[in-house]
């Protein structure tokens, strides 16, 4: 059978119109491209969704993590996590994704390597099914700024679409590169807590954000028609 389902936004400007087109993919393992900032071309991307059994694909996720987290910490893990930290962490996603409650993409680059994850965490309970909450977000520094947020969020859309996820939520240390991330996306605060976490005896504050599906995508689709116009 034939995946007819939409994979990517195509934005072109052509005699000062604006047009989008979807691009199809007929395999699993679904191919993005981005515009790449920093070198003026295009950086392909792959996401891909893992499932359970894919146990290298979760300790490359966690990789990922303790590199980020050296300068942004992460809620639950050390700046320095140990080895038993991070194979707690590594064990928690493995048991969600077997669950069927957690979903973990992850984005790679030419090379392979994982430079960008997220995970969906779905409530059971039935009248919160249509909320996904966002968790484990990151982007290896090294990509930053190339398209491969943009790339993961319209991965996040399709999915959701595809699974009956309505509304995304999510919460972050108040004040950090990713909370700004977050906002410049359209997540919008509902709520904040002063003593969020703790990292020894520093107490921080969080915030609590949430956006409808519908609108994310509009702002991807926004965000795409201003990239083909600077560009």
């Amino acid at each position: 059978m034939v995946d007819d389902s939409p994979r990517a936004w195509v934005v072109s400007v052509s005699g000062g119109q604006i047009q989008r087109t979807c691009r199809f993919d007929r395999t699993c393992r679904v191919l993005r491209r981005s515009f790449g900032l920093r070198t003026g071309g295009f950086t392909v991307y792959e996401c891909v969704w893992l499932t359970a059994g894919i146990d290298s694909g979760v300790a490359e996720v966690i990789r990922l993590i303790e590199t980020v987290s050296v300068d942004e910490p992460f809620v639950g893990l050390p700046a320095k996590p140990t080895a038993e930290e991070s194979t707690a962490l590594q064990a928690k996603l493995a048991a969600g994704i077997a669950s069927g409650q957690t979903y973990v993409l992850t984005v790679r680059a030419a090379s392979g390597e994982v430079v960008a994850c997220v995970a969906i965490n779905r409530p059971a309970t039935a009248n919160q099914r249509h909320i996904g909450e966002l968790t484990t977000g990151a982007v290896h520094p090294d990509h930053r700024g190339g398209g491969v947020v943009t790339t993961a969020f319209r991965e996040v859309v399709r999915h959701c679409e595809e699974i009956g996820i309505d509304v995304l939520r999510l919460d972050v240390r108040a004040g950090i590169r990713a909370e700004r991330l977050w906002r410049s996306y359209g997540f919008a605060e509902y709520g904040r807590l002063d003593d969020y976490g703790r990292i020894g005896a520093e107490s921080y504050s969080g915030v609590y954000l949430a956006q409808p599906v519908e609108q994310l995508k509009s702002r991807l689709f926004d965000k795409e028609v201003s990239r083909a116009q600077q560009g």
